[in-house]
């Protein structure tokens, strides 16, 4: 059941944020930490959802769609966090941002799997959800959006939640965070151009554009991403593709 509904009156930028944990008091807490979080804020408006129940907040996102932001506890009885979230992205196609807050550190691995935005154990100081916040909530105001037209469809995509593109049949499938892929007609040139003004986006021969963020290892002739696929890499391209990974991190490291 909704306990809290937190609408500070600045509205430059909107935030939909939904908040479940099964204990009242730490549902209480959060949402006061997000209350005063708002009141110091003034740039923003934050329209807050408090849950004790994750079924009554998946009915909620049914109703009025699902939000920027969820801090989500993951032991829950009768359900896992973890199991809530991956509907939640399913709905969303990949666009929450999910706060993990836990007892255990023993979900982490699969928490971070799911693109967590962050994990926090209990207790958590205040500055460390703040923190949190800030850091989220500030990616989200730098996101890209593009139109991406699928015959009749348009869909809405966030560029960051683009595992790779890949140019197949006189089309581009793009490969989504979320496990979805679209399919445009359009040619690589043409998308690559699209990619201009993001960082950490590189063409992988003549077939692929690839996030960065989304590699989980660089092997003898492949590109591991996140999901388990696998990408080729022509000889020639390997070791500026490796250039081009350490030096994209190194910049991410530096300007964090």
């Amino acid at each position: 059941k909704q306990t809290a509904n937190i609408i500070p009156k600045n509205e430059d930028v909107i935030m939909n944020l939904m908040i479940c944990d099964d204990q009242k008091s730490e549902l209480e807490n959060m949402g006061q930490i997000v209350s005063e979080y708002a009141l110091t804020h003034s740039e923003l408006s934050l329209n807050v959802k408090c849950f004790l129940n994750p079924l009554d907040m998946l009915d909620e996102m049914g109703k009025s769609g699902v939000p920027d932001i969820v801090l989500l506890d993951i032991c829950m009885p009768g359900i896992l966090g973890t199991e809530v979230a991956r509907e939640i992205l399913s709905k969303s196609e990949g666009d929450t941002d999910i706060i993990f807050l836990t007892t255990s550190p023993d979900f982490a691995v699969e928490a971070f799997a799911l693109h967590a935005g962050d994990y926090l154990t209990k207790p958590y100081t205040k500055q460390r959800l703040t923190d949190a916040l800030d850091r989220l909530i500030e990616k989200r105001r730098n996101r890209l959006y593009i139109p991406v037209s699928c015959g009749k469809e348009i869909h809405r995509i966030d560029l960051f939640n683009v595992l790779y593109a890949e140019a197949k049949n006189h089309s581009v499938e793009i490969h989504l965070k979320s496990g979805k892929c679209l399919k445009t007609h359009t040619t690589l040139t043409e998308f690559k151009n699209i990619f201009q003004t993001a960082n950490g986006f590189v063409a992988v021969g003549a077939s692929y554009i690839v996030n960065l963020r989304c590699v989980q290892s660089l092997l003898e002739t492949t590109l591991e991403m996140s999901n388990g696929d696998h990408i080729p890499v022509p000889r020639r391209l390997r070791g500026e593709l490796k250039k081009q990974y350490f030096d994209f991190y190194t910049r991410e490291a530096t300007e964090k």
